[in-house]
C-alpha cells in the first residue's frame, strides 16, 4: 500500500497566503487603476476646459449674429498637441454648427442642475475614435451657445499606465518579499521540529529519556505529551521486566530441587527406572536453561552505548571460551578463535552473554567432528563479532524468524534449545547500537551469525 503524502506546513501556509495576496493584489490593481484614471481625467479635463474657455472668450456678437474671430495662428495654438488630436465645435441655441468639427458629439440631454456650473465632461466617439469632450454653455445677447472641446485619449491612457505601473510594482515587490519571508521564515521556524525529529530518530528503542530539544511554545504541549508517553512506556516495560525476572527467580528454586531429587533417585534406581529418570532429568535441565535465558532477557536493561565504558571484544570472547571449550571438547567439536583487537561502548556481562548464546547455539547445531569459529574485529562501519559453524545452516526463509522469541526452525536437529538465545543476542545488540544478521559461512558452510556495532 503506497504511503500517504501529507502536505507540508510550508505548503499549507502558502496555500492560505497566496490567494489572500492575489486578492489584495487584484483589489490594489483595481483601486490603483481607479485612482490613476481619476487623476488623469481630472488633470486633462482641466486643460480641456481651458481650451473651451479660451474659445468662449473669443465668441462675440455682431449685428445679433455670433462670430468666432479665430486666426489661423490662434487655432494652431489651441488645437495643436504633441500627442493628441484636439477638436472644437461651437453650436447655437438650436444645436446648429457655427464653427469647428461637425462630428464632435453633443452632450446628452441633462437636467438643468447638472449645468449649474455651466460645464460638463463626457466620453464620446469621433470618426470611430474615442474622445473626451468638455462642454461649456455660455450666453451672448440672450442666446445660449454650447462650446465643445475634445481630444483623443493618448496622453490620458499613457498617464494611467504610468500611475498604475508605479503603484503596482511596489505591491508586487511586497508580495514577492512577503512570500520569500514566509518561505524562509517557515523553514527557520521548523528547524526546532527537525531537531526534535533527529533526536527521536537517533535513539534506540530502549532509550526512553525525556526529550530535551528546545522547541517553540506552540510545540511544547506535543513534547510534553511525548515525554509523558515515554514515561508511561518506561513504567510498563519495567513492570514487564520485573515480572519476568521475579518469575524466573521463583522458578529457580523448585527446578533446582527437582533436579536434585531426580539425581538422588537416579543413583539408587534400577536400570529400567534409571532410563526413565534420565528423560525426566534432561527435561529438568532444559527447563532450567529456559528459566536462565528468560532471566537474562529480563536483565538486559536499556542503556545508551556512550554512557558505558569501553569493552574489548577479544577479552570478552576469551572469557566465554573458558566456559565453552570443555563443552566443545565433550561434543567432539573443534572450537576455534580468530580475534582481532576491537572495542565497543557497552556492558561486558551482556556482551559476554552474546558470545555465550552464539557459541551455545553453534555447538548444539554442529555434528560431532565439525567446527565452530569465533571471530571479532574492527571494520569501516565499526566493531563486529561473528560465530560460524559447519552445521546444516539456516534456510533463508527462517533467518529473520529465528530471532523471534521461542521460535525454532522446523528442521532443527536440536531438542535442547529454548528459542530465546538469538532473541537475546538481537536485543543486546540493539541496546548497544548494533544489529544482528544471519547468512551462510563461506568457509565452514554452515550458519554465520554476525553482530555489527555502530561507530563509537
Amino acid at each position: 500500500m503506497p504511503a500517504i503524502r501529507h502536505p507540508s506546513l510550508r505548503f499549507l501556509l502558502l496555500r492560505w497566503l497566496l490567494p489572500a495576496m492575489l486578492v489584495l493584489l487584484l483589489a490594489g490593481a483595481v483601486t490603483a487603476y481607479w485612482v490613476a484614471l481619476r487623476s488623469a481625467t481630472k488633470a486633462y479635463d482641466r486643460a480641456l476646459f481651458d481650451t473651451a474657455l479660451a474659445i468662449v472668450e473669443q465668441l462675440a456678437m455682431y449685428d445679433g449674429k455670433p462670430v468666432l474671430p479665430l486666426t489661423a495662428q490662434a487655432r494652431d495654438v489651441l488645437l495643436v498637441d504633441k500627442f493628441d488630436q484636439i477638436f472644437f465645435a461651437v453650436r447655437g441655441p438650436n444645436g446648429e454648427l457655427l464653427d469647428g468639427e461637425a462630428g464632435l458629439p453633443m452632450p446628452p440631454q441633462l437636467p438643468k442642475e447638472v449645468w449649474s456650473e455651466g460645464r460638463y465632461y463626457f466620453d464620446g466617439r469621433l470618426n470611430e475614435q474615442p474622445v473626451r469632450v468638455a462642454a461649456l454653455r455660455t450666453e451672448r445677447a440672450g442666446q445660449t451657445f454650447t462650446v465643445l472641446a475634445g481630444e483623443t485619449l493618448v496622453k490620458r491612457n499613457a498617464l494611467v499606465r504610468e500611475i498604475l505601473l508605479g503603484m503596482l510594482l511596489p505591491e508586487m515587490l511586497l508580495i514577492v518579499v512577503s512570500l520569500a519571508v514566509v518561505w524562509f521564515g517557515v523553514r527557520s521556524a521548523l528547524n526546532p521540529l527537525a531537531s526534535l525529529r533527529e533526536e527521536l530518530a537517533g535513539r534506540s528503542q530502549a532509550d526512553l529519556r525525556p526529550v530535551t530539544t528546545d522547541v517553540p511554545e506552540e510545540i511544547q504541549p506535543v513534547v510534553q505529551e511525548i515525554n509523558e508517553l515515554l514515561t508511561r512506556l518506561g513504567h510498563s516495560l519495567d513492570t514487564q521486566r520485573h515480572f519476568v525476572s521475579d518469575a524466573a527467580h521463583q522458578l529457580r528454586t523448585p527446578i533446582a530441587a527437582l533436579q536434585a531429587q531426580v539425581e538422588a533417585t537416579l543413583a539408587e534406581s534400577d536400570p529400567l527406572m534409571r532410563q526413565q529418570l534420565q528423560g525426566i532429568l534432561a527435561a529438568a535441565h532444559r527447563l532450567s536453561h529456559l528459566v536462565e535465558q528468560m532471566l537474562m532477557l529480563a536483565r538486559a536493561q536499556p542503556s545508551l552505548a556512550r554512557t558505558q565504558p569501553e569493552v574489548a571484544l577479544e577479552d570478552v570472547a576469551q572469557a566465554a571460551a573458558e566456559d565453552w571449550l570443555p563443552v566443545a571438547i565433550g561434543n567432539g567439536v573443534d572450537l576455534g578463535f580468530e580475534l582481532a583487537p576491537s572495542t565497543v561502548f557497552g556492558n561486558s556481562l551482556l556482551l559476554q552473554e552474546v558470545f555465550s548464546n552464539l557459541i551455545d547455539n553453534a555447538l548444539r547445531h554442529t555434528p560431532r567432528g565439525g567446527s565452530v569459529t569465533v571471530r571479532c574485529g574492527d571494520g569501516e562501519d565499526g566493531a563486529w563479532l561473528a560465530v560460524e559453524d559447519s552445521g546444516p545452516g539456516i534456510p533463508e526463509t527462517d533467518r529473520e524468524k529465528v530471532f523471534e522469541r521461542f521460535y525454532q526452525s522446523p528442521g532443527s536437529s536440536s531438542s535442547r534449545g529454548s528459542g530465546l538465545g538469538l532473541a537475546i543476542v538481537r536485543e543486546i545488540a540493539r541496546q548497544h547500537g548494533g544489529q544482528a544478521s544471519i547468512d551462510r559461512s563461506p568457509e565452514l558452510g554452515g550458519a554465520r551469525v554476525t553482530v555489527r556495532f555502530a561507530l563509537g
